[in-house]
């Protein structure tokens, strides 16, 4: 009955989701058509079908079937026992790397993305801010010089941290994949995820473009995994002592890979700590492990205090965090502005410029992405009073909620509309060459038409994101149902707080750091989509959770 119940109630949010307020806000009209309503009670229908077959059909099948879809059983599993774990991870990790190596031949030395025409000009200058991770700037900087000194280019030098990435990506997708296998995730499972990690042509395109995402996206993956199996099995992970130095240092580069790491780090070791205050306080390793878990914000502290403070590298402007905020009070100054006070409107263009919105101004309001009024915002005027701020936020948003609402969905349309793809584009064409302080261009070493065609086609062509299944792979939005699926999947009337709900947590934070961000883009989502097999631990693998229904289950396959 609860599982009907889920199944229904998913679909009518679904319904709700896809076919009326997505289309609403995606025309920034809330007008209702009586045309939404067809379409409602058709999604509906289609959907709670598909809801009953997952929530209610495939469980009894697993139930049945399960256990020889685990490692272990079957002639397949058996064949993969043979070949050894570590020989077996390594032709994994090599097949994942080879699969994106025709994405490095086009697009040598790499993507030159927007971020990098600012991003070399610290390289080959002076790096004043960390507006782009100061550590991705270095390393950029590494590479270019170790480029220009061996073979007097900087593109050789960009095209081998292009390779670095790849290694680096591939091994942490291989990592999770063992991981789900250590945690008998089914084997199906485990085939699809490696599958999809070589074959995904978001993968192999972002492996070799030069913008912060990758590396970070790398470290996340590796941070979840020790995250996953620190929350299933706390003192085993303390157990092996290289996790004692391993797991800070993957912390520290998530973090420092990109500014927003820390609070996913923070949000995951919170949560955790709440949930299973008990069992740490038994653990043996209960002293090792808060020094662990301390030692990452502590380093990072340090990195982003007095290094930054030596090397005279500035701090992000605060804009940088307050994109929902900004965005907010921008809409209300361009709808609603005759409905301010004259102290309202001078407030308002205390913070954000002086509010004239012109078609050719920077500052034009654009509901889809708030960059246009971040930059026009005064951090400084924020920092010399951060309370007077939250508190005329708080004034405009008591008088104008409904504005709030609708600035907030239209943000964040894309990553819970699945019909919204208006930034999910993967980026295919360099900028011109003259653009950076030092002209890079693309010098490709495979020249095949038909190659350039299909990965043009991936990048930009809106096909792939208007066709239905095909579009799940293109868009950001499928995420959230992803992660709510997973959720109800996963419910267990046993332990399910203390024991399956925290490996949802790195997925979790990951997608609220998305909610604050100036924009939906794919590459905000992308660390989040490589991170959601790990959801199957929870939904069909071994978290520690010995409950009832398991044990029939074995029962039933003896």
């Amino acid at each position: 009955m609860r599982k009907t119940f889920w199944a229904i109630l998913l679909a009518f949010f679904y319904s709700v989701v896809y076919t009326v307020a997505g289309p609403m806000v995606a025309v920034q009209d809330v007008t209702f058509k009586w045309s939404y309503l067809i379409s409602f009670l058709f999604c509906f229908i289609v959907c709670s079908i598909v809801n009953y077959f997952i929530f209610l059909i495939i469980p009894q099948l697993y139930l049945r079937f399960g256990k020889k879809l685990r490692f272990g059983k079957g002639h397949i599993s058996q064949y993969f026992d043979k070949i050894g774990s570590r020989k077996l991870f390594l032709l994994v990790w090599l097949f994942i790397f080879a699969s994106w190596v025709p994405a490095y031949l086009i697009f040598y030395p790499g993507v030159l993305s927007y971020d990098m025409i600012s991003q070399v000009n610290s390289a080959l200058g002076t790096i004043a801010d960390n507006h782009h991770p100061v550590l991705h700037t270095w390393l950029i900087r590494f590479f270019m010089r170790l480029g220009d000194a061996l073979f007097s280019s900087y593109e050789f030098g960009i095209g081998l941290l292009s390779l670095l990435q790849m290694l680096l990506l591939s091994y942490a997708l291989t990592r999770l994949a063992f991981l789900l296998k250590r945690k008998k995730v089914p084997l199906l499972i485990v085939i699809l995820t490696v599958l999809l990690s070589a074959g995904w042509f978001m993968n192999a395109c972002l492996s070799v473009s030069m913008i912060k995402d990758s590396l970070h996206a790398v470290f996340l993956v590796l941070f979840a995994c020790h995250f996953t199996e620190m929350a299933t099995d706390l003192p085993g992970y303390f157990r092996q002592k290289r996790n004692l130095l391993f797991f800070p240092v993957i912390g520290f580069l998530m973090c420092a890979f990109r500014n927003n790491g820390i609070y996913i780090y923070m949000f995951c070791f919170i949560g955790l700590f709440l949930l299973k205050i008990v069992q740490i306080k038994r653990a043996k390793a209960y002293i090792a492990l808060i020094a662990v878990i301390l030692l990452t914000p502590f380093l990072y502290k340090i990195y982003t205090g007095p290094v930054f403070t030596a090397l005279g590298i500035a701090q992000t402007e605060v804009r940088e965090a307050l994109s929902v905020p900004i965005q907010q009070l921008q809409r209300v100054a361009v709808k609603r502005a005759e409905e301010l006070t004259e102290e309202q409107s001078e407030r308002m263009k205390y913070y954000i410029d002086d509010l004239e919105w012109t078609d050719d101004s920077i500052c034009e309001y654009d509901p889809f992405c708030a960059d246009h009024a971040k930059s026009c915002f005064y951090s400084e005027h924020y920092s010399d009073d951060p309370l007077a701020f939250w508190k005329f936020y708080l004034q405009i948003g008591r008088q104008f909620s409904k504005e709030y609402v609708m600035a907030f969905l239209s943000n964040t349309l894309g990553y819970w509309y699945p019909g919204y793809y208006g930034f999910s584009y993967v980026m295919y064409e360099n900028y011109p060459p003259e653009v950076f302080a030092e002209p890079l261009e693309r010098k490709s070493i495979l020249h095949s038409e038909l190659l350039e065609k299909y990965y043009e086609s991936l990048c930009n062509s809106d096909f792939w994101r208007r066709t239905p299944v095909l579009r799940l792979f293109f868009v950001p939005g499928f995420t959230l149902w992803f992660l709510l699926y997973a959720l109800i999947l996963a419910w267990k009337e046993r332990g399910f707080f203390t024991r399956v709900f925290p490996l949802f947590f790195p997925l979790i934070a990951q997608y609220g750091i998305m909610l604050l961000s100036p924009i939906t883009s794919f590459r905000y989502s992308w660390p989040l989509c490589l991170m959601l097999p790990l959801a199957f631990i929870g939904i069909c693998g071994d978290c520690g959770l010995d409950t009832l229904q398991s044990r029939q289950g074995d029962k039933m396959e003896n």
